[in-house]
């Protein structure tokens, strides 16, 4: 009896994640998107694309991995750097020349990096307000960590003051590493 109960509770409670997640969001079409290669799984609002491409930062020629759906103006990524070799000992500096590019892609000057406990660890928060080229005022949020040798980039960005509350929760709360 107690299993049957537990496997109706887990149902119930998938059910309900669901339904939330829907009702948050209807112009958004939530779907979960695991990247076993790199090792997350994410909760996109569309469905996404990847990309990989080369920047520059701090002076070193970077591969960044970009996981990306965009609905309404409003763009959400996952991206990922491999600390390996020259790049293996430059992770909280890439970090921030990471968070400096997400600023400057709304004009907003230099982003504030904040700690907050997330996925069961430490992790680099900001939350930013700039402007795009139109003029239109724009908002980004984004969380930066380093875990098994990749640095992660989970963002949202996009025109308005600031993200819906209910589309931040889906998004970050929709991110999980795999194999933890």
């Amino acid at each position: 009896m107690n299993k049957a109960f537990a496997q109706s509770r887990a149902i119930f409670v998938t059910l309900f994640a669901l339904c939330a997640l829907v009702a948050c969001s209807p112009q958004f079409n939530w779907r979960v998107v695991p990247n076993p290669d790199i090792g997350y799984m994410a909760t996109f609002p569309d469905k996404p694309a990847q990309v990989t491409r080369t920047m520059d930062l701090i002076g070193l020629k970077v591969p960044l991995t970009l996981h990306a759906a965009q609905v309404e103006g409003l763009y959400f990524a996952v991206g990922t750097v491999p600390l390996q070799g020259e790049l293996a000992a430059q992770g909280g500096v890439l970090r921030d020349a990471l968070a400096q590019a997400v600023a400057n892609n709304i004009s907003a000057g230099q982003p504030d990096l904040k700690p907050i406990q997330w996925l069961g660890k430490t992790v680099h928060e900001m939350s930013i307000k700039g402007t795009l080229p139109n003029g239109e005022t724009a908002f980004a949020q984004a969380r930066f960590f380093e875990h098994q040798g990749i640095l992660y980039q989970v963002m949202m960005m996009g025109p308005g003051e600031a993200a819906n509350p209910d589309s931040v929760t889906s998004w970050f709360g929709g991110f999980s590493l795999l194999g933890q």
